[in-house]
């Protein structure tokens, strides 16, 4: 599969996420008893992993997927894809501005306009929500979920579906811990790209001679989306380093406790509660190791991975590290 990067403007291969993919499309071709609900650190590349598990799982028999971008506000065509044709003749008055976060919420009405104009009996349905959470607002996470729960036995019932998956994305700390208080979701982890996933993607965008691939990994700790930023700002890492600085972390090191900070900078597992206000600010992510679709990310104090919690980019542990450093009172 080919992958657009806007910001580039150019296209990259797909890379890695084989065992990923491999766990994933055996969940589809299961069905699953109840919603999966993946988290990850933002910019790791769960959009990319949604979209291509949709387009695989077309080519599979008798299966109908529905895939909806939620962030996506304008354009129709961006914010939803199907195997089915008649999605789109069914969607109708059902698509309202933010599209996105419309589509989210009518997803399963979309699903039963179509079951009850072409039969869905004996067929595998797939309904793939991504970033749903940030759409459809916090006061919504417990309410939008069970009832999604509820929907993969009404369709059974309803219209003879054989199975059901139903796969949601978020990126959002405060989601992630509001589903996991519940039975009726399964919340799964998908980390950052591999090393060598990793160096396949830094080659594919062609840095100029100079780029340290080995250095841009600790900085990046394989963040897809990160490692695009460097890119689009001319392989520059300091200048992402000053933007990263001024946009993630400045405002961290003036509102909360240096010297818990400067602890967790040093042992991520040290302050579950701090770990937990940055996790909310999208500076760390709890790690839940028997519940990790990717390859676990073993502990690595360099990297600001610990047994519990991590840095979800080397450099916000770096960079915070720094600024205390820097600005001691």
């Amino acid at each position: 599969m080919r992958i657009y990067i806007e910001e580039l403007d150019r296209y990259v291969s797909f890379v890695d996420r084989v065992a990923e993919v491999g766990w994933l499309l055996r969940v589809v071709e299961r069905g699953t008893a109840f919603p999966v609900a993946i988290y990850g650190p933002e910019g790791c590349g769960k959009t990319t992993f949604l979209r291509y598990v949709s387009r695989r799982v077309s080519d599979l028999g008798d299966t109908v997927v529905v895939y909806v971008d939620a962030l996506e506000q304008f354009d129709l065509e961006k914010a939803l894809f199907s195997s089915h044709r008649g999605v789109l003749e069914v969607v109708g008055d059902l698509v309202s501005v933010p599209i996105g976060a419309g589509l989210a919420h009518a997803v399963m009405s979309i699903v039963s306009r179509l079951a009850k104009r072409f039969s869905l009996r004996g067929r595998n349905v797939v309904v793939i929500v991504d970033d749903v959470y940030r759409a459809i607002g916090l006061d919504d996470v417990d309410r939008y979920t069970k009832s999604l729960y509820e929907w993969i036995g009404f369709l059974h019932e309803r219209y003879g579906v054989s199975n059901t998956a139903i796969i949601l994305s978020t990126s959002e700390g405060v989601s992630k811990r509001i589903l996991s208080r519940h039975t009726y979701v399964d919340v799964e982890l998908l980390w950052n790209l591999p090393r060598d996933g990793f160096a396949e993607l830094v080659e594919q965008l062609g840095p100029p001679p100079g780029v340290d691939a080995e250095e841009l990994w600790m900085l990046t700790g394989g963040n897809p989306r990160a490692l695009i930023e460097v890119a689009r700002l001319g392989w520059n890492t300091r200048l992402w380093m000053d933007r990263v600085y001024e946009a993630r972390v400045r405002r961290v090191l003036h509102t909360l406790e240096r010297g818990r900070l400067g602890m967790l900078a040093e042992d991520p597992d040290s302050d579950w509660e701090m770990a937990e206000k940055l996790e909310e600010l999208g500076l760390m992510i709890e790690l839940r190791r028997s519940s990790t679709i990717s390859r676990v990310p073993e502990p690595s104090p360099e990297l600001g991975i610990g047994r519990d919690w991590a840095w979800q980019l080397p450099i916000y542990r770096q960079l915070v590290k720094q600024g205390l450093e820097n600005t001691r009172p």
